[in-house]
């Protein structure tokens, strides 16, 4: 019997060694992992405040290129401007109801009057439109570039989203 008892305690203690190895095996197999995890969410945490402050910049950008060319334009063609700013009021002044004391003040000549204003408010708004026409600022372009706008501030806004997502799934 004393074979038997050695075998059993033999062979109970290498089943413990190798318990024991295992255990510690997959204890380091863990730990790695565990390590490999870590690296590759300090990573994409990286990459996402990159790509949100790369995103910030380009969204200053823009915003300075559209103040730098709408200085620019109002510079060129201060004239343009006012004369806009003048129609748009005669026309706003045109489509205001006529009070009683203004008839009665005016009478004639307030229809003369009025209709030298919608004149001239519709020559400016010509002159106005024919020269935005002749700068390429029309409509198909104005639309263009809006869409342009809208679609990199989109890209900013995503970005910034998940770069936002990421820092709040951060465990620390």
């Amino acid at each position: 019997m004393n074979k038997l008892s050695d075998g059993l305690k033999s062979a109970s203690e290498t089943a413990k060694d190798g318990l024991k190895d295992g255990i510690s095996a997959a204890r380091g197999k863990a730990a790695e992992t565990s390590t490999a995890a870590k690296q590759k969410a300090a990573d994409a945490l990286e990459k996402s405040r990159e790509a949100a402050a790369r995103s910030v910049q380009s969204s200053k950008e823009l915003a300075h290129k559209a103040k730098q060319k709408s200085e620019e334009t109002i510079d060129r063609n201060p004239l343009a401007i006012v004369l806009g700013g003048l129609a748009l009021g005669a026309i706003v002044g045109a489509l205001l109801p006529k009070s009683e004391r203004e008839e009665k003040l005016l009478g004639s000549t307030g229809k003369k009057l009025n209709s030298k204003v919608k004149e001239v408010a519709q020559a400016a708004k010509q002159a106005g439109m024919d020269k935005v026409d002749s700068l390429g600022i029309n409509k198909d372009s104005a639309r263009e570039q809006f869409r342009d706008l809208v679609s990199k501030a989109s890209e900013a806004v995503k970005a910034a989203g998940q770069a936002a997502g990421a820092a709040a799934r951060k465990k620390d």
